[in-house]
Order: C-alpha cells, then sequence, then structure tokens
C-alpha cells in the first residue's frame, strides 16, 4: 500500500461514519490492504461482554460466512471476545496473542467455524464506545497464507484511531436519528420511544416519559411495563426485532386504574436506518383504545423517510393494491412503480410487498381532530 493508498481509505472511513451504507467496502479495503479475505464490524449493545452481537456489518467477501457464524450462535460459546478484552490492548492482536496454539486449535470458533469456512488466521481490536456500547473490528486470513505479523498489526493500527473517530460519529447520527423520530410522533399527539433489542432504552419523548401509571423506570436505561403480561409480550417483541416477518407488534395493557387501556406498537426500525450502531431498534408507540382513528400516510412517510413518491406507492402496498393498479391509478409504468417498490422495500427493511404491507398496517394511526 502507498501513502495515498492509506490516506484514501481514511478518508472513506470518516465517510462511513455518516453514509452507512458505505461500510461494507471500506471494510473489505482495509482486509485487502492488511492481506485478509475480509473483515467484520460488530457492536454489543452494552459496554460489559454478555456474549450477544446487535449490530453487525461485514465487507462482501466474508459476509455469508459471517452469517452462519452469528446463525450458530457461536458469539455465546467461543472464547475469543472475552480474551479479547481481558487482554485490553489497545490496538489490533491476533489469535497467537490470546491463545495457545492448542487452546486456538480447541476453541469452537476455530474447530466449528474459522477452519470450517477455509480460514486459519484473524485479528481483532476492540474500541469501547463512549455512549456505551463495544465495537470490534475482525478480520481473516485463508488457509495456507501467514499469520498476521507484528508489522501487519502495525500496519492496521494506523486505521484504528479513524474507525474509533468513526464510530463515535456513527454514535452521534444513531442519537440524532432516534431522538427525530421520537419528538416527531410527540408533534402528532403520540408518547414513544427507541428501544434496543437488549431492552435498553435509547431515546423518548416528553409524552411517553411521563406515563408512570403504565411504565417503571428501571436502573441502566431500561424499562418495564407494569401490566406483568403486556411486558411480557413486549420481551417476546424486542427479541424479534430486526426479523422481517416480525416487523409489527401490538398488544393492550391496563394502566394502574385497571380499568382503562393503551395498546403498545413495537415497529421494527427502517432497514435502511438499522446500522450497525443501532443494531436491531424499535420503536415503542402508545395509543389509547378509544380514539377514533384515521390512517396518516404523513406519519408512515416520515418514520421511513419516504418521498412523496414513494409514499404514495406504500399507500397503494398498504390497501394491498398490485403493481399494475398502482401503476394505472397513477398514471405510471409498471416499470417506474417497481422502481419506487424497491425503494420502499429497502427503506422499511422488509423483503415484499406482504411483510410492507403489514408493517404499514401495523402502524398506529393518527388521533383525528
Amino acid at each position: 500500500m502507498t501513502d495515498i493508498d492509506i490516506e484514501h481509505i481514511i478518508d472513506r472511513i470518516h465517510e462511513a461514519a455518516a453514509v452507512p451504507e458505505l461500510w461494507p467496502d471500506v471494510l473489505e479495503a482495509i482486509a485487502h490492504a492488511a492481506g485478509a479475505h475480509g473483515m467484520v464490524m460488530i457492536t454489543s449493545d452494552a459496554d460489559p461482554w454478555a456474549g450477544v452481537w446487535n449490530g453487525v456489518v461485514t465487507s462482501p467477501s466474508i459476509r455469508e460466512a459471517f452469517s452462519a457464524f452469528m446463525r450458530d450462535d457461536l458469539s455465546s460459546r467461543t472464547e475469543t471476545t472475552p480474551r479479547l478484552l481481558a487482554l485490553d490492548h489497545p490496538g489490533f492482536v491476533s489469535e497467537q496473542d490470546v491463545f495457545s496454539l492448542e487452546e486456538w486449535e480447541r476453541d469452537p470458533y476455530r474447530t466449528e467455524w474459522n477452519k470450517v469456512w477455509g480460514f486459519e488466521h484473524a485479528c481483532a481490536t476492540a474500541i469501547h464506545s463512549p455512549s456505551g456500547e463495544l465495537i470490534v473490528f475482525h478480520m481473516e486470513r485463508l488457509a495456507g497464507r501467514p499469520a498476521f505479523s507484528r508489522q501487519d498489526l502495525d500496519f492496521l493500527d494506523r486505521f484504528r484511531p479513524h474507525l474509533a473517530r468513526a464510530a463515535l460519529l456513527s454514535t452521534r447520527w444513531r442519537l440524532t436519528r432516534m431522538r427525530a423520530a421520537t419528538e416527531a410522533l410527540a408533534l402528532v399527539g403520540l408518547p414513544a420511544l427507541a428501544i434496543a433489542r437488549s431492552g435498553r432504552v435509547v431515546a423518548v419523548n416528553d409524552l411517553i416519559e411521563g406515563m408512570t401509571d403504565v411504565l417503571r423506570w428501571l436502573p441502566k436505561d431500561r424499562l418495564a411495563i407494569r401490566d406483568g403480561a403486556a411486558d411480557a409480550l413486549l420481551r417476546a417483541g424486542l427479541l424479534q426485532l430486526g426479523s422481517a416477518e416480525k416487523a409489527v407488534c401490538s398488544f393492550a395493557a391496563r394502566r394502574t386504574n385497571d380499568q382503562d387501556r393503551v395498546v403498545f406498537h413495537l415497529v421494527s426500525m427502517p432497514g435502511e436506518a438499522r446500522d450497525l450502531f443501532n443494531g436491531a431498534v424499535g420503536l415503542l408507540i402508545v395509543t389509547p383504545v378509544t380514539a377514533s382513528q384515521a390512517p396518516s400516510l404523513a406519519l408512515i412517510r416520515g418514520l421511513f423517510d419516504l418521498t412523496p413518491s414513494e409514499a404514495r406507492v406504500a399507500r397503494g402496498i398498504a390497501q394491498g393494491q398490485t403493481i399494475g393498479d398502482i401503476a394505472a391509478h397513477h398514471g405510471l409504468s409498471r416499470e417506474t412503480i417497481r422502481t419506487q417498490i424497491k425503494a420502499v422495500l429497502a427503506k422499511t427493511g422488509t423483503r415484499n410487498q406482504k411483510s410492507a404491507a403489514a408493517l404499514f398496517g401495523g402502524i398506529p394511526k393518527l388521533p383525528l381532530g
């Protein structure tokens, strides 16, 4: 790598802090510069390691392999992360720094994943975000390649401070987006908060903060619903955050007077906003069951950052219209509507029109004036 190449990658790292879609290509560039097959960036929702990764971004070359790693739940069984954290080294380290050869060959990470996918050597670094997340950057070399040398790790350490700063910027962008979403809901009279899969509250609006007859605020930015049955449904819904098939979870809860009811709607955040530093995050929105209600495309558009044309297509999807129906209604070509539907699916994190319709249908309606 020349110095110009390194500076270009550093510039791209800082661009990715504000444009999360750039991260996969940035990780690929760093991996190739270090002679690795691919690179992964993963976060835990809380600084103390609890065995669960919350957000994941991979370079394209390692995406399929790391999907298998996550699917097999190896993160809770391997010693790689606990040992990396115990070493507490402010830079990249290799497997040789945290394992003996015998320990490395016995660890489930090596036996069930690394070796199975044709890898042999790994290196990683851990960064503690000021907002409480644990962020790990990790890369793999294919079998037959040499282990990461001290020179290789020193080379990677040139990127580390920039990766740390980009992580901080991404975290701040995350908080800004979450606060904007909850405050927008407050403007239309809806109590709401943003909540991570772990149950940690990320942002709240004033309307929900005052609902102490329904909610209990717990230490470490957690909350519970006073109605035990509703609280159990919330916990179950949080486990499904990020799943396209479980985009919306709605359930009723009693107030403390045991007469009035409210309905909670747990809505998965849009796919494009659910970047590494959000991980699986949902909006928990509260509506009274007695309110007169009507659909609000303005609310859907605001939540998912849709353009006016995408919002019109979203309305058609919510009404169960076909591509032909939507095209005829708006006097546009089918190809134009297909393009707009692809944009709507990308922004909502849904895989098809059916799951998008379920998502839109589950969002609470606004009370009529």
